[in-house]
């Protein structure tokens, strides 16, 4: 199953029209943040991945590394963002100096750390007894950057002094990570352990459960049709792609067999947060889509699937931004351009 996938990341302080699309990327907007499992500890010996797939969810003594994902138009450039580790949600940030996080980083702490700077940093994940009786299995992380009209220290120091003022020029993304395979967490964590019970104890046939790993894009099916006829392709993630003016255009993410994976998912009862039940479920997909130049869009203006859209008459060419997400922890995101071939001169 695939729908649209609202982002609630944005510009901190920006004015959006009411008449600007959510689709419409003529400022860097922040997308969203990719967590990849690089370096698998000793609880992760038994979760066996295949070389080229890549593990979304976490145990402890894991390394994560975590990848910014900032949509820009053609030209524009993104400072590398500032990260953080939170003791919860990141929902904000002490005035007080923030210490470094700790390598590795206890998965219970109390107070934020300050992870590093770059596009993608790395996270490393202490043991389970790390954890306390207050651990729920989540990580929380936020990086803030600029559109690159100012320095990422200025948004920090600015977003970290109350009242807040002059952040329309900076970004900021935060996201809940969340640990697992949730029944392999559930049985190393000893806090976890204590806390809930699985009604009928966990399933037998969970060894039997495939890792949880990004989807996988086997391609881009690309369909435009205008006075030449209708041409179809398949593209991959950041090739060039010749259409004419005029030209209607309809993109659709081709994934691969396992991107929508059957796994157990652990619900808590009505009224009892601590008693757990296993339920077969399979993955969804969510997808938001993006372009850097303002088209008329055939579909509903304020849909991040876009539906068809028709290629304006500018010179420039035009990217197409696609972020996936899973019902899980699998994040990818991808990139097309498009070549107005018979386009008029620029003024």
């Amino acid at each position: 199953m695939r729908t649209a996938l609202v982002v609630g990341l944005g510009l901190l302080g920006g004015c959006v029209p009411n008449d600007h699309p959510p689709w419409l990327v003529d400022h860097p907007l922040p997308w969203g943040i990719v967590a990849s499992v690089v370096e698998p500890g000793g609880y992760s010996s038994e979760v066996v991945v295949p070389d080229d797939r890549v593990r979304a969810s976490a145990l402890p003594l894991d390394t994560l590394e975590l990848q910014w994902i900032t949509a820009v138009p053609p030209g524009v450039t993104v400072p590398p963002p500032i990260w953080f580790v939170c003791p919860g949600r990141c929902s904000s940030l002490p005035a007080e100096p923030i210490p470094a996080c700790a390598f590795p980083l206890p998965l219970s702490r109390s107070e934020h750390c300050r992870l590093g700077e770059g596009e993608r940093v790395r996270l490393s994940l202490g043991g389970a007894y790390t954890a306390n009786e207050y651990f729920r299995g989540f990580i929380g992380v936020m990086g803030i950057t600029s559109d690159g009209t100012v320095e990422p220290e200025t948004c920090l120091q600015r977003y970290r002094t109350v009242p807040r003022a002059g952040l329309e020029h900076c970004l900021l993304q935060e996201r809940l990570l969340q640990l697992g395979p949730e029944s392999r967490l559930l049985t190393t964590v000893p806090g976890l352990a204590d806390f809930y019970t699985v009604e009928g104890g966990l399933p037998d046939d969970l060894d039997d459960e495939a890792p949880d790993v990004h989807p996988t894009l086997s391609g881009l099916r690309v369909a435009h049709s205008g006075r030449g006829g209708l041409r179809e392709l398949i593209a991959q993630p950041g090739d060039t792609i010749t259409v004419r003016v005029g030209a209607y255009v309809f993109v659709e993410p081709q994934y691969t067999a396992d991107a929508y994976q059957p796994h157990y998912a652990f619900q808590s009862m009505p009224g009892q947060p601590e008693r757990l039940v296993a339920a077969p479920d399979e993955e969804r997909i969510f997808e938001r889509y993006g372009l850097s130049t303002l088209i008329e869009d055939r579909g509903d203006p304020n849909d991040d699937l876009l539906g068809f859209w028709q290629v304006p008459d500018v010179p420039e060419p035009l990217l197409f931004y696609l972020y996936i997400a899973d019902s899980r922890q699998g994040r990818a995101f991808a990139t097309l351009r498009f070549v107005v071939e018979d386009a008029s001169p620029a003024p």
